[in-house]
């Protein structure tokens, strides 16, 4: 996919933020020194060319009222395809891949309840042949926030605005207070935001409010964490990061705060957890790395692992991508 250095700014700039302003693709024309009429065209281009996944909100499942664990299991290939299936049938499934190691099959699943959970897992599992599935709820989390560095390395788009903007490793686990008018909102935001010169107008006539209501409602749910950003979303491969390799690795209760700190400022993570483990899968902590080759993910999991004295570690890289969508309610 061949990009201008514009268009490659631009989206650095974007996955970073939309501003909460009644006018931001003017607001971010004028940072970026382009026509807002440019800032438009280049988003509908990229999005016809497939670059750009979503544009939209991104928003915390916790801070709804909802909880998300990542699941994993040992599907045979005969029953791979029926079980992703089914797996992907479900709304509170947002990710699921197939990945090299002998647990072949990784998903996350979000719900409100535990009966709620239950009620998609049993199905799943039964698909799978009532194979083991393991669950690794979060229990620590360092970093939480993806961002597909388009223009090399270091950005040059407002490079101290893209650092502290991407430094968000919050772990809401509390529900805001949400009313109907915000549900109405968040609805709209979960699809895809106009390319309109003004879009929250657009979001305000759709659910029946002012502009100002929309705009001060978003600037709240974000505050209390309930909104991560509004932005935009794109689509790895399609811009060059084919390797998506999953680190995962065992390091003593000491280590592992310093160990997930570090992992976490690599431009490269974008999830970084510390997780529950098992007798028979002792890894307890998981870094998620973006790279445009395998090999580039196996050089930054390297220089850790020598740093960190590491011994028992794993790379499981994503071969398939079963199904990727946004969270939404």
């Amino acid at each position: 996919m061949k990009l201008d250095v514009t268009d490659r700014i631009l989206l650095n700039r974007l996955q970073v933020e939309i501003p909460l302003v009644t006018q931001p693709w003017r607001v971010v024309a004028e940072e970026l020194g382009i026509q807002q009429e440019e800032v438009l065209q280049r988003l509908e281009s990229l999005k016809n060319q497939g670059v750009i996944r979503r544009i939209g909100g991104v928003f915390n499942p916790a801070g709804l009222g909802y909880t998300g664990r990542l699941y994993a299991m040992q599907v045979a290939e005969d029953r791979f395809y029926t079980t992703a299936a089914v797996v992907n049938s479900y709304k509170g499934v947002t990710h699921n891949y197939r990945r090299r190691n002998w647990l072949n099959m990784w998903f996350t699943l979000t719900a409100r309840t535990e009966e709620e959970r239950r009620a998609m897992l049993e199905p799943i599992r039964e698909a799978a042949g009532n194979t083991q599935l393991y669950e690794f709820p979060a229990e620590q989390v360092f970093k939480l926030k993806l961002f597909l560095n388009m223009e090399g390395k270091p950005a040059a788009t407002n490079t101290n605005f893209v650092q502290e903007k991407n430094n968000d490793s919050r772990f809401i686990r509390e529900q805001s207070k949400i009313d109907t008018l915000d549900l109405l909102i968040i609805r709209e935001l979960q699809g895809d935001l106009p390319l309109l010169t003004e879009p929250y107008h657009e979001v305000a006539r759709r659910t029946g409010c002012r502009v100002e209501e929309v705009i001060l409602r978003l600037q709240r749910l974000q505050a209390g964490g309930a909104l991560k950003r509004v932005g935009v979303i794109l689509k790895h491969r399609k811009v060059g990061f084919s390797a998506n390799g999953l680190f995962v690795c065992v390091l003593p209760e000491e280590k592992i705060n310093e160990a997930g700190q570090r992992l976490a400022s690599f431009e490269e993570v974008s999830h970084c957890y510390k997780r529950q483990s098992y007798p028979e899968w002792p890894y307890n902590v998981y870094a998620m790395i973006h790279g445009a080759t395998e090999a580039e993910v196996q050089q930054i999991v390297e220089g850790f692992i020598r740093e960190k004295s590491i011994e028992s570690y794993d790379i499981l890289f994503s071969t398939e991508e079963l199904k990727k969508t946004s969270f939404s309610i």
